[in-house]
């Protein structure tokens, strides 16, 4: 009976069983190498594609940057013809409102981009929200509030984008004369004085951009269909103080030839609009000048953003005091607290400056006088309900309007004003209190230089710059 291995068969046994080895890591460097090998040529492979897309994404932004550029410009075109176009109901009849299609750049060709532009009235629905103002009570093509939403599109390399914007407009009243008087008398006065009142076409020919009138040259226009007359009045006729009516234009022309001073006044010929002429033929009633008119204008202005009206009052009347080191920004007080430089513009920044004086039925209320050294500036200078009494130099690119009840423009003795665009006085009151004899619409006295000249120039300028609205600007 075997009960078991022999004494010492045990550790043989242990000795002689197969060990398991321990694993190594010879051969895994090659895998590890295979699968980085692959991961970088997945990276650089996504690198170069990146790389290759870099020029088309940075052409494609090109492109758009360019076709939103060409939008812009579409939307300058049509600022510019809009401008000069007083009647925006006929634009927007004309196809509707479109006003160009496919066109290129000025002085380019279309492989440079092309633009095409629209305009619409604002009477639809959503448009308060985008003009800030009630909807337009007119038709899809008739414009009654002087708003219109136009829209510009460009494109390039065919891409394109559109870009919208809000144009607004106060359009200047008719000046169909160089002084222009549309109010209920057209009365004048001219003591000895020397002044020049000319309706032919004036416009700076050299030397534009000096702020300092003296240095520029003004021309006669060589095109002179905008001509227009000397003076101006309303049609119908005026209450005489002494009883009795004479025609506005006869007013005028009485005190011109009483005084000796027909050819001081020069411009278009009544009898033949071709022409000019000096005298009482350039003396003209015109239709499109009234009170009306001019007062809706002048509400329009006073409601216009960026319009501050200035008061001046019995007790605290306005002074501006000429500034030698900027005669384009006076000194403005008024006894009463005032006193604070007043920017008055320039040709290439013209301003809107408008006072607002205090009702005084003995006509005898300046509601601004300019005293001191030279004042000049560009723009619309308004005074109203009282008087405007220059005694110093005045130099004025655009339109002086001089309005209201018991009101004169007066130009002192010694004074010198040069008024090129337009100059307008507008009484609203016939009856002065019996002051008739002692203060006119239009005040000349004597030993003073006074030129009042017609420029389509300036009236543009004023239209343009300070008439003339954009706003709301967005891409969509």
């Amino acid at each position: 009976m075997n009960d078991g291995p022999p004494a010492g068969a045990g550790e043989e046994a242990r000795v002689n069983l197969p060990v398991r080895e321990t694993r190594n890591q010879r051969g895994v460097a090659l895998p590890l190498a295979l699968f980085a090998l692959v991961m970088l040529s997945g990276l650089l492979l996504a690198f170069l594609t990146m790389a290759g897309m870099e020029p088309e994404i940075a052409a494609n932004l090109g492109d758009v940057t360019r076709a939103r550029f060409v939008a812009e410009a579409g939307v300058e075109w049509a600022f510019d013809q809009l401008v000069v176009n007083p009647n925006w109901s006929a634009v927007l009849a004309t196809n509707n409102g479109l006003m160009t299609t496919g066109q290129a750049l000025p002085g380019l060709t279309p492989a440079f981009g092309t633009f095409a532009a629209q305009i619409r009235n604002d009477n639809q629905a959503g448009d308060p929200a985008l003009t800030g103002q009630p909807i337009d009570g007119g038709s899809a093509t008739t414009d009654t509030n002087g708003a219109v939403v136009l829209t510009a599109s460009g494109t390039y390399r065919g891409v394109t984008r559109q870009i919208q914007v809000v144009l607004r407009r106060v359009n200047l009243p008719p000046f169909p004369g160089a002084y222009s008087m549309p109010g209920v008398q057209a009365d004048l006065w001219f003591q000895n004085a020397n002044f020049d009142i000319d309706g032919r076409d004036w416009k700076c020919t050299a030397n534009c951009d000096d702020p300092n009138p003296a240095n520029r040259t003004y021309a006669l226009n060589p095109d002179q269909s905008k001509m227009k007359y000397g003076i101006a009045t309303q049609t119908g006729t005026q209450q005489n103080i002494s009883g009795g009516t004479t025609t506005y234009e006869q007013r005028a022309e009485v005190r011109l030839d009483t005084a000796g001073k027909q050819s001081n006044v020069r411009g278009k010929d009544q009898t033949n609009p071709a022409a000019s002429t000096t005298g009482l033929n350039t003396v003209a009633p015109d239709a499109g000048l009234n009170p009306a008119v001019m007062q809706n204008f002048l509400t329009q202005l006073a409601q216009f953003s960026g319009t501050t009206v200035l008061q001046s009052t019995i007790p605290c009347p306005m002074v501006l005091s000429g500034n030698a080191a900027d005669s384009s920004r006076p000194q403005l007080t008024n006894g009463c607290g005032t006193n604070q430089s007043l920017d008055l513009g320039s040709r290439d920044n013209p301003k809107l400056v408008y006072f607002r004086g205090q009702l005084h039925p003995t006509s005898s209320f300046t509601g601004v006088r300019m005293t001191g050294t030279p004042i000049r500036g560009a723009g619309i200078f308004i005074v109203e309900d009282g008087d405007l009494r220059v005694t110093n130099q005045l130099d004025w690119d655009g339109v002086v309007i001089v309005t209201g009840q018991y009101v004169s423009s007066i130009f002192e003795s010694g004074s010198r004003a040069t008024v090129y665009g337009a100059t307008v006085s507008n009484e609203t009151v016939w009856n002065e209190g019996g002051a008739q004899t002692t203060y006119w619409d239009g005040y000349f006295t004597s030993s003073n230089t006074v030129r009042l000249r017609h420029s389509q120039e300036a009236l543009d300028l004023v239209q343009r710059a300070l008439l003339f609205r954009m706003s709301t600007w967005r891409e969509l």
